[in-house]
């Protein structure tokens, strides 16, 4: 028979579990002229209502999802960018604390396959053929419903028997890594829920739902409740947990009221009903279904009637050893299985402990944090067996207690803004790339090809000091791409490379220069510009190499080197020069080379790795490389070995694109959107 897609859902709202709440949302469409499909919608909201309008924003989602003619990529995403622009309007006529925003993720599940829409903040995993891949959305829908422009990204997924695919909120990253999620979900989807609830329930808010493919046959109808999550639980542990509740997608429920809004007119979002009662806890553990039951009960007619014949030796005989059988397994089996329980779960905590133990004594950061990984991974499986087990409880506090030492989150709070350059500069404003020296913010502007000068303390406007269209001493210039400080603060220059490899540069209260630079027709690419020591570097991924220019009387006017020549550099996304070269790749990762050859920058000991970077700034005052990880929103301090240090996180950091450290150490600067902020750095 065909395969059969089935979705389980939980959300934990402060310890309390349930089918459904304020971060995820089931819709039933149900159309004579379409198969049965079900739209299920998790939401990451942010900022001091973001529960409260997440929810609604959930339930406008689904109700323009419904009501809507379109295609069902078609009704979605129209539903997705109303309710986005239901939010901007509540964020502009709001105050800054008061905004808010939302990442979604939607899951379109029929019988034709599984469409998903991510925008914004997002956790989505697909498992087949035994390999763990994360999607990611890609760089056009970064925004969250709420922010800038949206365009979220779409795809289709069509899913083999023995597939899954698993969407939760991001915080599922603070209490296991990719590693983990791949060996809990090899062991099978009945064992991976209950172990991930463990692992989630302590959480403030929490959503998770899981499409899992599998063969259907007649002898194995489908299952409207995953309780074989449970099946090696007896009632009293059960009780104890209270906290199982995971609904099926084959489950039916009536179809939602076909509503009437108007075309064009967002949903809106503050007058839709009273959210979803979530304060109830909900627990099932066995229905007629879960033990393979496929007969109906008899509702007509009158009952048959037992016929027995007790002259039958035979059947006295079968009585008298089920009788035997019913005994046994009364009063030997279950305390055969407490037993083995009971001696599973000592082992189990030995073996934690032991990890616990190794962890203390370890001095390499990555391999601490393994061991501390698999310490809460085993103490939440003796929690999983024995939920009142007070010592695997203790252990796995003592584990999480040290990662979160390990993690080094600090919370920056609210950022001051220096400028938003949207209001005080004309044109469309796209920042790409900041400089700090002197006092000064120089920011490159690829929306109007341009770069822009602003004072750190914002006590006078922004100032153009290089424009695409202008010329300078005879040179016309052309869109900047890169740009790069050389030289000390008193006496250095801004260096700037134009679409046209053509070099300028630009000295503190003066108008641009052209400056000679050789061979520039060499270049497969450009990806990047660095300066150190008087040498100018150029990242030339496509040419797998990094070029090197010696200082010449005027300009860089000599023979380019290749300071790293290496296959490896062909993804290269940009880089950063300090006696070193540190180069950051597509997918996140850093590399360190010195004198040619790798040195290794791995980040050991950081909770999880870097997914998008979008810029690296090296502090010489603080022996420090600061990361922007745009993708998990935070900035990554490591020291000059790539040994992880710390992680600075805000709410500010929503869409951030470039950062910069002034020469001391001291304050950090970071591009968010179209603005300027800064803080104190936190160490």
């Amino acid at each position: 028979m065909a395969p059969q897609t089935t979705v389980s859902t939980f959300v934990v709202d402060h310890g309390r579990v349930t089918e459904e709440g304020g971060r995820l949302r089931n819709f039933p469409r149900r159309r004579l002229d379409e198969p049965d499909v079900d739209l299920h919608i998790l939401a990451e909201p942010s900022g001091l209502k973001g529960d409260e309008l997440g929810a609604q924003a959930l339930d406008a989602i689904g109700r323009l999802f419904l009501q809507d003619r379109l295609s069902l990529t078609g009704a979605l995403t129209r539903a997705l960018i109303s309710t986005h622009q239901t939010l901007l309007d509540w964020n502009r006529r709001s105050v800054p604390r008061e905004q808010v925003s939302s990442g979604i993720t939607a899951a379109i599940v029929s019988s034709e396959g599984v469409y998903f829409a991510q925008t914004g903040p997002s956790l989505v995993y697909i498992r087949r053929n035994g390999v763990l891949e994360r999607l990611l959305p890609g760089p056009e829908a970064h925004s969250s419903l709420g922010e800038g422009d949206i365009e979220p990204a779409l795809r289709r997924l069509n899913l083999d028997p023995g597939d899954l695919v698993l969407a939760a909120s991001v915080s599922l990253e603070t209490v296991l890594d990719d590693g983990a999620l791949d060996a809990m979900l090899a062991r099978g989807i009945d064992e991976a829920l209950p172990e991930l609830y463990l692992l989630t329930r302590d959480l403030p808010a929490f959503a998770l739902f899981v499409i899992s493919c599998r063969d259907a046959t007649e002898d194995d109808p489908p299952q409207p409740l995953l309780d074989s999550d449970f099946a090696d639980l007896d009632t009293e542990e059960a009780d104890s947990v209270n906290a199982h509740d995971l609904k099926s997608a084959t489950k039916t429920a009536p179809a939602e009221p076909d509503l009437k809004v108007a075309d064009g007119v967002p949903a809106p979002l503050l007058i839709s009903p009273p959210p979803l009662d979530i304060s109830r806890s909900v627990i099932r553990l066995r229905n007629d279904q879960s033990i393979g039951r496929s007969d109906y009960a008899r509702t007509t007619g009158t009952a048959p009637r037992l016929k027995l014949n007790i002259s039958q030796t035979g059947l006295i005989g079968l009585a008298g050893a089920v009788a035997v059988l019913l005994f046994v397994g009364a009063f030997a089996v279950p305390d055969l299985i407490r037993e083995n329980r009971s001696e599973r779960a000592g082992l189990l905590l030995e073996s934690a402990q032991a990890q616990l133990t190794a962890a203390q004594g370890e001095d390499d950061p990555g391999v601490r944090r393994q061991l501390l990984e698999e310490t809460r991974r085993l103490a939440a499986e003796v929690q999983r067996i024995d939920p009142v087990n007070a010592s695997a409880a203790g252990v796995h506090q003592q584990a999480t207690d040290n990662l979160t030492v390990m993690d080094a989150v600090f919370d920056l709070g609210p950022l001051t803004t220096i400028t938003t350059l949207g209001r005080q500069i004309t044109g469309e404003v796209s920042l790409d790339a900041i400089t700090i020296i002197g006092g000064n913010a120089y920011l490159l502007d690829a929306g109007e090809g341009r770069v822009i000068s602003v004072p750190v303390t914002g006590a006078s406007p922004p100032v153009v000091v290089f424009a695409s269209g202008e010329t300078y001493s005879g040179t016309p210039a052309k869109e900047p791409v890169f740009f790069t400080w050389e030289g000390t603060e008193a006496d250095g220059r801004l260096l700037i490379l134009d679409a046209e490899r053509k070099l300028f540069e630009v000295r503190p209260g003066s108008l641009p220069g052209p400056l000679p630079l050789r061979r520039t027709n060499t270049w497969s690419s450009v990806a990047g510009l660095a300066a150190y020591d008087g040498n100018l570097y150029v990242l030339d991924p496509a040419g797998d190499r990094i070029h090197r220019y010696l200082p010449a009387a005027v300009g860089f006017d000599s023979e380019p080197a290749i300071a790293v020549g290496s296959p490896e550099l062909s993804q290269g996304q940009g880089f950063a020069v300090d006696g070193d070269i540190i180069v950051f790749f597509e997918d996140g990762r850093l590399r360190r080379y010195r004198g040619g050859n790798e040195v290794g920058f791995g980040l050991d000991g950081i909770d999880r790795e870097p997914k998008t970077v979008a810029g690296i700034d090296v502090v010489e005052a603080g022996d420090e490389v600061y990361i922007a990880d745009t993708t998990n929103k935070r900035v990554i301090v490591a020291a000059k070995d790539g040994v992880f240090r710390r992680q600075l996180v805000s709410n500010a950091f929503t869409d951030l694109r470039a950062l910069a450290v002034d020469p001391s150490g001291g304050q950090l600067y970071v591009v968010v959107g179209d603005a300027l902020l800064t803080a104190p750095i936190v160490r």
